[in-house]
């Protein structure tokens, strides 16, 4: 017979609640996400089509 389990809501999540607050605020990846962020990807032929 099968049973349906639940989430067991006593059990600490793996990880951080997001990212961010898993980052330092000093971490190099800060500098790194800013320059990606600058970046138009238009002008790399990249083409964004939402339905």
């Amino acid at each position: 017979m099968k049973f349906n389990n639940g989430t067991n809501r006593n059990q600490l999540p793996l990880f951080a609640s997001s990212i961010n607050d898993a980052i330092a605020q000093d971490n190099q990846i800060r500098l790194i996400n800013l320059f990606v962020e600058s970046l138009k990807l238009t002008d790399f032929g990249f083409t964004f089509d939402f339905v």
